[in-house]
């Protein structure tokens, strides 16, 4: 699992017919320390609950594809849990 930050969403005025309802959103990976971590990129949110600026954790590849048992999504990355609180050598934010 790797950690990111919500940035934006995309909407689409198309998308295949399995992601209807499926809400996109734009993360921007981070590190353990809440450093950028490489590129921006485009993350499923399939429980349409993810806000700007929230902390989330992603799961990619296959994982991300089946992220909702009994239906694969065409999905690379997908948002997986909201993460309330994060602590680092003994701070927490």
């Amino acid at each position: 699992m790797k950690l990111a930050t919500v940035i934006g969403k995309v909407w689409a005025t198309q998308k295949y017919p399995s992601m209807t309802g499926i809400q996109l959103c734009v993360v921007q990976p981070i590190d353990e320390f809440r450093n950028p971590d490489g590129e921006p990129i485009i993350a499923s949110d399939h429980t349409n609950r993810c806000g700007h600026g929230e902390t989330v954790y992603l799961v990619d590849g296959g994982d991300a594809a089946r992220v909702e048992e009994g239906r694969s999504l065409p999905v690379d990355v997908a948002i997986v849990g909201i993460i309330d609180s994060l602590s680092t050598d003994g701070a927490s934010s």
